[in-house]
């Protein structure tokens, strides 16, 4: 039978009503800091001669410090405009001269309004609709863009995971699925929100292409479905449902009984992880306004199959210790390999079916380690070794490798600060999505779970291997690095470490 490798992950970004301090997410309590947000102002088109006459009577919107805080439950950017009030991109000076009512009547009187243009209201949209125009011809330059953020956005995010598991642990996340949530954000973000997102995933400014590249990195392998759930009471702007309708999925409504949300997302959940996940959440609290999914399911099988009688315990070395682990092997396997001599490490591709294929790097002997390889890993010296590995024929190689299953359940809110992205717990801008800005970002989880195995019983042989010494050998017996990889896009779609297999 042929080995299966099966990952699938979920992604969930949960905002609240901003007046919430504090969370429980699958019957956890978050202790969380409670700043007050920094006011925007926004109203609705007026000439300046009306701005001009009451500008005695408009109130001076006070601003307080933001505190810095670790917790991973955190208040959002909380705005005092009434909700009936247009959403308004924040700029370096107000419309209204709240700071200076009296200098400014007579330092620009009210019979020369055209000397002073900068103080007119918009004329447009006061906050951008999502921008989803690409034409075709632009497809093919979109999607190379695109893959080559994800493989920047993907390092970084390996470290900042790291940064966040313990020493010496097991690992693994999904940074296809965090960077499609995060880019059907972008859909409706605004001001500072937009600009921050498109640095943290390496996007072009204003690459309005992004999303039609992201729909296109599609596969018979995996399938990645994000989705919005929203309160009845958080109206989404018309602009944003058509767009998230062509290009992602349309939101969906909460009802007012909090179970039933529960069963509802859960649903939605087992559905689109193949019912691998059957209850993502055990409550949820009654003021959640908005819940965004996202969701990847990959089965595949290995391209060449393993001989499940030539399975064994086989020695696997920790730091300290000597451990066995169930090895598949395998005399002539094709592994396209080669030695990295940056990374002091063995870098080796295993074909699987629908264009994909796993690659390991592991130390390339027990002199070096893991967090070696770790250290010296940057998003250039990662694109030259794809580059290279690209290059590399497979040959049949004597071939070692442990089974494994690693599940994973990451709170996300620490893993984007470790990015220094801030604007979840302080200053969100979701004015293209609702013209509510009273909301708070509760939670961001990202569970994962990746099996590696053999269908059927498993027997381990008895008899010993007789190898020529010319024949090429790839061993994985230490702790190793890996990633599923996207061969006709050039992405990752998993990643994450072992160290234990057993775990």
């Amino acid at each position: 039978m042929a080995s299966r490798l099966t990952p699938l992950t979920l992604l969930l970004l949960l905002l609240l009503a901003g007046d919430r301090v504090s969370s429980n997410l699958n019957g956890t309590s978050h202790s969380s800091a409670d700043p007050e947000g920094l006011p925007e102002e926004g109203e609705t088109n007026i000439s300046e001669k009306e701005i001009l006459k009451n500008q005695s009577s408009q109130p001076t919107v006070a601003t307080s410090t933001m505190p810095t805080s670790n917790s991973t439950t955190l208040r959002a950017n909380s705005t005092l405009q009434p909700a009936s009030e247009p959403c308004i991109q924040s700029t370096t000076q107000p419309i209204y001269p709240t700071t200076q009512p009296t200098t400014q009547p007579t330092t620009q009187p009210t019979t020369q309004p055209t000397t002073q243009p900068t103080t007119q209201p918009p004329t447009g949209p006061v906050c951008p609709e999502p921008d989803t125009h690409c034409p075709d011809l632009e497809n093919p330059s979109a999607e190379t863009m695109l893959g080559e953020a994800l493989m920047d956005f993907s390092v970084r995010l390996y470290h900042a995971f790291s940064s966040v598991k313990k020493a010496q642990s097991n690992m693994v996340f999904s940074p296809f699925s965090i960077a499609s949530l995060l880019t059907q954000v972008l859909l409706g973000a605004g001001n500072s929100t937009k600009e921050n997102l498109e640095t943290l995933l390496a996007y072009p400014k204003d690459f309005a292409c992004v999303h039609q590249a992201l729909k296109a990195f599609t596969s018979k392998g995996f399938t990645s479905v994000s989705q919005i759930f929203h309160s009845p009471d958080l109206a989404i702007r018309d602009a944003f449902v058509n767009a998230s309708q062509n290009l992602y999925e349309s939101p969906r409504l909460l009802g007012n009984d909090s179970d039933v949300n529960v069963e509802l997302i859960n649903s939605w959940v087992a559905e689109n992880t193949n019912h691998k996940i059957t209850q993502l959440l055990d409550s949820l609290p009654s003021d959640t306004r908005l819940v965004l999914l996202n969701a990847i399911y990959l089965s595949a099988k290995w391209k060449t199959t393993f001989d499940r009688t030539k399975t064994r315990k086989e020695p696997f070395h920790l730091k300290s210790s000597v451990i066995k682990v169930p090895m598949m092997t395998s005399k002539k396997y094709p592994v396209a390999h080669f030695t990295d001599s940056m990374l002091k490490a063995k870098v080796g591709q295993l074909q699987l079916s629908h264009n994909l294929s796993m690659v390991i790097l592991v130390p390339q002997n027990l002199k070096h380690s893991l967090e070696d390889i770790e250290h010296a890993l940057s998003p250039s010296v990662f694109k030259a070794v794809m580059k290279k590995l690209e290059m590399a024929k497979f040959q049949p190689t004597l071939l070692m490798m442990p089974r494994f299953k690693l599940k994973s359940n990451q709170n996300m809110l620490a893993v984007m600060e470790q990015l220094e992205f801030y604007d979840f717990s302080y200053d969100l801008n979701l004015c293209g999505l609702t013209e509510d800005a009273d909301l708070q970002v509760s939670a961001m989880q990202h569970q994962t779970m990746l099996e590696l195995t053999e269908s059927g019983v498993e027997v381990a042989a008895a008899s010993a291997i007789s190898v020529a010494r010319t024949l090429l050998i790839f061993e994985v017996q230490q702790p190793f690095l890996f990633l599923l990889w996207d061969q006709q896009h050039r992405f990752p779609i998993f990643m994450g470490r072992v160290y234990d297999p057993r775990a």
